[in-house]
C-alpha cells in the first residue's frame, strides 16, 4: 500500500496556496457562469431588460461566454480533492478538520441553493458536503491499510462504496464522482504522475457532455505542485469565499438584474 509519508519538497513549482488560488479564480468564474448568466439566459422572456438584451447583438456572445466560464470552472474541483487528500495526509486532528469541513457546510447550504437553485428548498447540496464525505471516505482507506489483506480490501471497498451512496442520497454537488476522485488522489499518492491523470481523467469524463471535457486540465497545475503548503496570512479566507462570493453573485442577481426567487 502507498505511505503515508510526506513528500520531498522541490523547488519552483506551485504550492498549496498558489493551488488554491487558482482553483479560487476557476470556481468564481464558474459560478459567474450559473448564478448569473446561465439565469439570464433561461429567464430570456421574463424581464424587459433579459429580453432585450438576449435579443441583441449581445445575445449570441453572452450564450458563449457563459459556456467558457463554465467551462474553465471544471478545472476548480478537481484541485479541492487534491488539496483536501494533501490536507488529511498532514493534518494532527482529522476530526477537527472533519468539524471544519461539516461547519462550512452547513453555513455554504443556504448561499449555494440562494445562489445555484435560486430557490430556499431543492436541488443538490454545495460542494463541502462532498468534501466533508471524502474525508470519511479517506479516514476509512486509511484504518482499513492495517488489516489483512482480504479484510482491507473489504474495507477499503466499504469505504469508497459508502461515499459513494452518502454522495447520491445527499445529493453532494459531483455525486458519486467526487468521491472516486478523492479516493483515487488517496491510494495513489505515491506516483504524483499517475495519481494527477487518474484523478483528471475521472474529471475529463465528468465534464465532457457539457464542457467538451475540460475537467483534464486540471492536471496541469497539480503536476507542478512542490508538495509546500506555501502560506496565507488568512487562514479562514478560502473557506469563507465559497459562501460569501455565493452570496454576493445571489444578491446581484436579485437586486441588479431583478431575476426574482422562484
Amino acid at each position: 500500500m502507498p505511505s503515508s509519508r510526506k513528500k520531498p519538497e522541490t523547488q519552483g513549482g506551485l504550492s498549496g496556496t498558489a493551488l488554491k488560488y487558482i482553483a479560487m479564480t476557476a470556481m468564481l468564474a464558474d459560478h459567474i457562469g450559473v448564478v448569473l448568466l446561465e439565469r439570464i439566459v433561461y429567464y430570456r422572456g421574463g424581464l424587459e431588460r433579459v429580453a432585450m438584451l438576449m435579443t441583441s447583438q449581445w445575445g449570441d456572445r453572452l450564450c458563449w461566454l457563459c459556456q467558457v466560464l463554465r467551462s474553465a470552472g471544471r478545472i476548480a474541483f478537481p484541485i479541492y480533492c487534491f488539496l483536501l487528500v494533501e490536507g488529511f495526509l498532514h493534518t494532527r486532528d482529522w476530526r477537527r478538520y472533519w468539524l471544519r469541513m461539516a461547519a462550512f457546510a452547513l453555513i455554504s447550504e443556504i448561499p449555494f441553493r440562494l445562489a445555484v437553485w435560486n430557490t430556499w428548498a431543492g436541488g443538490g447540496c454545495n460542494v463541502y458536503v462532498e468534501l466533508a464525505i471524502g474525508l470519511l471516505v479517506l479516514r476509512g482507506l486509511k484504518q482499513s491499510q492495517g488489516l489483512t489483506e482480504t479484510y482491507r480490501v473489504i474495507g477499503m471497498a466499504a469505504a469508497v462504496g459508502g461515499g459513494c451512496l452518502a454522495a447520491v442520497f445527499l445529493k453532494a454537488d459531483y455525486d458519486m464522482d467526487g468521491i472516486l476522485i478523492i479516493s483515487l488522489f488517496y491510494l495513489l499518492r505515491d506516483k504524483r504522475p499517475v495519481q494527477v491523470m487518474s484523478g483528471s481523467l475521472l474529471s475529463f469524463l465528468g465534464s465532457w457532455d457539457r464542457y467538451h471535457g475540460t475537467g483534464v486540465l486540471s492536471a496541469v497545475p497539480l503536476l507542478f505542485y512542490n508538495g509546500r503548503k506555501g502560506q496565507a496570512r488568512w487562514k479562514y479566507a478560502f473557506y469563507w469565499f465559497y459562501p460569501l462570493h455565493l452570496m454576493a453573485l445571489f444578491f446581484i442577481r436579485l437586486c441588479v438584474i431583478g431575476i426574482p426567487l422562484g
